[in-house]
């Protein structure tokens, strides 16, 4: 809204605006200004909306202006003949101050603050106060100016003064909410716009601006209104939910009957739904095509129609069709098709299946993207190799959608020294694992690293000479479900210097250090439904994570504690955990971590402290503090008669 440039204010203005008389002096009304001045300056700082924020400062500025310009005129002294006019121009400032500060607090919340009075629940009450409090006031000066010989007509004049003023505050505040309701309305505020006109309408129910104010509020709101429907309709559309679509458009006709858009999305809808049930029919012939040539095994006539037809009706169904036929490949038998897995996988394509029989295979394996390795049965097809080659089986970088599964995987002989290699190594691709037995590594058991991630499901890794399952670097990721990690030299499994998993109905029983060690993940943690017992540290041990979530596990029999958080771990929740007869104590808590939920646990039976909040712990050497890494796999490509390169020297 434009408003027209006004004139400099004068002293005189000024002060009249301040309803300061010719002998008034500012300095004796100053105090109730500056709390005004100083409660429109909180409402700016405190305003998120840019329209509000523009408005509060525009009163300050012009509160200011005021107030500066006023004080520009020297002081006087009152006379003892102007009391009564000097007692009506306080009951005047007072009143419009407190209304002033009343409307501007109400608008911008803070009334709503702890320890500051609310305004709006006691308005009715503050006017009446006022009123009756003008009244009595005035009638006590005019039994004054009675006594002292003013004659009827003159104390008659100055009451009538009184009520006067009180016309003129009313209507002062009125314009005041006017202006404020155009403002909003212009920043797109509606519902405070529409605040601001109830006021005025407390005050004169029939203001001539209200009509017209509303008026726009309501045409604003049905614009509001259509904009949305519109989006709603347009999204049905894409989404073909033409239940939705004719819905949201008998909705808008009736908002908005005269919106220019009716027609054209209707005539739109026809068309549209004309246009889908026709490429349904399309798709519909293709598929019966394509199952006609569906026999379970690979079929690149029959993917391709299968693939048009999911371009003409992407409905579920065709989707599930696809991704069941497109995950046929060709089945390569060992030993009936390849002598050796090395040899199945090399003839292997993406979506191929190496399906091997039982017995006991030497050999050490890479597995290309998108190859599925299958065994016989985990306790009948058995794959190993020297400790000292390297792991068994490695997915490098790069490479995905690669599944293992129904294996035993093992090292033969022993490496004690700093070159150990991993059983599985998962070097930044993507592998998931089912129903594995991971055994006897001279290293890690499972070692994901350099960004990888795996999915490892219904599998047991045990006695390896270093973590059961160790997650290393940021990005690495592990998700844990019905695994049990067993009778490992350190941990069961850990999570390293940034990586971070999932853990749901897991065991750890046995291991010489921690059941679950995590230091540092980037991620929450989860571990739910899980049990860690009778390691020789920690059952479940968190240092300087950024979250971490333990619902409905347990943590029994560990000697050193159940469950320990230090080093400023963030985020802490405990939901139904029980942890009960460990050494040293139950649950740890050192001083600095951060505990969001401790609800339902039940911790009896610890040797020492139960539950210990607010430890301090003696700062750890180095060789407590860091699990060896894992060395990498074998270079790529490397025949199995080759020697792999060497992992890095690395001090356990």
């Amino acid at each position: 809204m434009d408003h027209p440039v006004a004139d400099p204010l004068t002293v005189d203005a000024a002060r009249k605006r301040l309803a300061l008389g010719k002998d008034d002096r500012l300095a004796d009304y100053l105090p109730h200004w500056k709390e005004v001045e100083m409660r429109l300056a909180g409402m700016a700082a405190e305003a998120k909306d840019p329209g509000a924020k523009a408005s509060y400062e525009k009163d300050l500025a012009e509160l200011r202006e005021v107030l500066r310009i006023a004080a520009e005129q020297p002081e006087r002294s009152s006379g003892k003949g102007k009391l009564f006019l000097v007692w009506t121009l306080i009951v005047g400032l007072i009143a419009g101050a407190g209304f002033f500060g009343y409307q501007e607090w109400e608008r911008s919340g803070i009334g709503a603050r702890k320890n500051v009075v609310n305004l709006r629940e006691t308005e009715d009450r503050f006017e009446e106060a006022l009123e009756k409090r003008r009244w009595d006031e005035a009638e006590n000066i005019a039994a004054l100016m009675k006594a002292e010989g003013v004659s009827e007509e003159k104390v008659a004049a100055s009451l009538s003064l009184v009520k006067n003023g009180r016309i003129e505050e009313r209507g002062q505040q009125i314009a005041f909410l006017i202006s404020n309701a155009e403002s909003a309305l212009d920043a797109g505020q509606l519902s405070e716009a529409e605040g601001f006109c109830a006021s005025v309408e407390k005050l004169q129910p029939d203001h001539p601006k209200i009509p017209e104010i509303r008026s726009v509020i309501d045409e604003s709101k049905i614009q509001v209104r259509s904009i949305l429907m519109v989006r709603a309709i347009e999204q049905a559309i894409e989404d073909e939910d033409w239940e939705v679509a004719e819905n949201q458009l008998d909705l808008l006709v009736k908002a908005n009957p005269t919106h220019p858009r009716v027609s054209e999305i209707r005539k739109h809808l026809a068309g549209a739904e004309e246009q889908m049930l026709e490429r349904r029919e399309q798709a519909t012939a293709l598929i019966v095509q394509a199952r006609e040539l569906d026999k379970g095994t690979y079929s690149a006539e029959a993917l391709n129609l299968v693939e048009e037809a999911m371009r003409l009706d992407p409905s579920p169904a065709n989707r599930a069709l696809y991704q069941r036929m497109s995950s046929y490949g060709k089945v390569l038998k060992v030993p009936s098709d390849h002598s050796t897995i090395t040899e199945a996988l090399k003839a292997a394509k993406e979506n191929d299946r190496v399906f091997v029989a039982k017995g006991t295979y030497q050999e050490s394996l890479i597995i290309p993207t998108g190859v599925e390795l299958v065994g016989e049965g985990r306790g009948d097809t058995i794959i190993e190799c020297p400790a000292r080659i390297g792991a068994v089986i490695s997915v490098q970088s790069g490479s995905g959608n690669i599944r293992v599964s129904s294996l035993t995987l093992r090292h033969t002989g022993l490496v004690n020294d700093s070159e150990r290699f991993p059983i599985l190594s998962v070097n930044g691709g993507r592998l998931e694992i089912d129903d594995l037995i991971v055994t006897r590594a001279s290293g890690h058991g499972i070692a994901v690293i350099n960004g990888g991630s795996a999915q490892i499901h219904s599998s047991k890794v045990s006695d390896c000479g270093w973590d059961g399952i160790s997650v290393t670097g940021e990005l690495s990721r592990a998700v844990l479900t019905k695994v049990t990690s067993e009778n490992n030299l350190h941990h069961g499994v850990d999570f390293w210097e940034g990586a971070s998993g999932q853990v749901t109905e897991c065991l750890f029983s046995k291991n010489g250090r921690s059941g679950l060690l995590a230091t540092s993940p980037t991620e929450l943690v989860k571990v739910e439904r899980t049990r860690s017992e009778n390691n020789r540290e920690v059952g479940f041990f968190f240092s300087e994570a950024i979250a971490v979530k333990l619902t409905d596990c347990d943590a029994h029999g560990n000697l050193l504690g159940g469950m320990f958080f230090e080093r400023e771990t963030k985020a802490i929740q405990l939901l139904e955990n029980r942890v009960s007869k460990n050494g040293e104590a139950g649950i740890v808590f050192e001083r600095g971590v951060e505990i969001l939920n401790d609800t339902g646990n039940s911790v009896n039976g610890n040797k020492g402290k139960q539950i210990w909040k607010d430890a301090v712990f003696p700062a750890r050497a180095e060789e407590d503090t860091v699990s060896p890494p894992p060395p990498p796999p074998p270079i790529g490509g490397q025949d199995q008669d080759q020697e792999p390169e060497k992992a890095p020297k690395e001090s356990n």
